[in-house]
C-alpha cells in the first residue's frame, strides 16, 4: 500500500516491451500490464544495484521475496521474486522529500538495464529525466504534496 504522496513506477526490459508490440508514449491497459510476463529469464547485475544502495541503503521488507533498497514509507527500490525468477522492479518516491539526485540516480539504473517505464496510470515512457519530471508532476501524489487541503476537496 502506498502512501498519497508517494510517486511509483515500474520498470520494465524494453525488449520485452518491442516483443508485445508495445511503445513508448502508449498507455496500457490493465490486462496488457498484468498479462505480459516482463521479467522472464531476466536478472538483476549485482553492480548496477550498488550504485543505487549509495542512495538508498538496504531496508526492510516483510518477505523473503521482497528485496528493498530505501524504506516503503519513504522513498526506496522494490524488486520482486518468485523464487529465483524476478518478477517486478519499481522505484517509488516521496515526493514531499525527493532529491534530484535520486531522479537521476534511477534514470540511469533504467537505462543501465534497457528497461522503459510505466507510470501508475500505465503510460510507457523512455527513462529520461525530464520524462520522468513531468510524469511526477501529473501525478496525483504531486497533487498532494502541492496543495494537499485542494487535493482532499477534490476527493469525490
Amino acid at each position: 500500500v502506498m502512501a498519497v504522496w508517494q510517486f511509483q513506477i515500474e520498470l520494465v526490459p524494453k525488449a520485452v516491451a518491442e516483443a508485445n508490440s508495445l511503445r513508448a508514449g502508449m498507455v496500457l491497459t490493465e490486462e496488457q500490464r498484468e498479462s505480459v510476463v516482463w521479467w522472464k529469464d531476466q536478472r538483476l547485475p549485482v553492480t548496477l544495484l550498488r550504485d543505487v544502495e549509495k542512495m538508498l541503503p538496504s531496508g526492510k521488507t516483510w518477505s523473503k521475496d521482497l528485496e528493498v533498497l530505501g524504506s516503503l514509507e519513504t522513498s526506496c527500490l522494490t524488486i520482486l521474486r518468485e523464487g529465483e525468477s524476478l518478477v517486478e522492479v519499481q522505484f517509488r518516491f516521496d515526493l514531499r522529500e525527493v532529491a534530484v539526485e535520486l531522479l537521476e540516480t534511477a534514470v540511469q539504473f533504467s537505462r543501465d538495464l534497457q528497461c522503459w517505464l510505466i507510470s501508475e496510470d500505465g503510460k510507457v515512457i523512455e527513462p529520461g529525466l525530464s520524462a520522468l519530471k513531468d510524469e511526477i508532476r501529473e501525478s496525483s501524489a504531486f497533487q498532494f504534496v502541492k496543495d494537499p487541503l485542494s487535493f482532499i476537496s477534490r476527493l469525490k
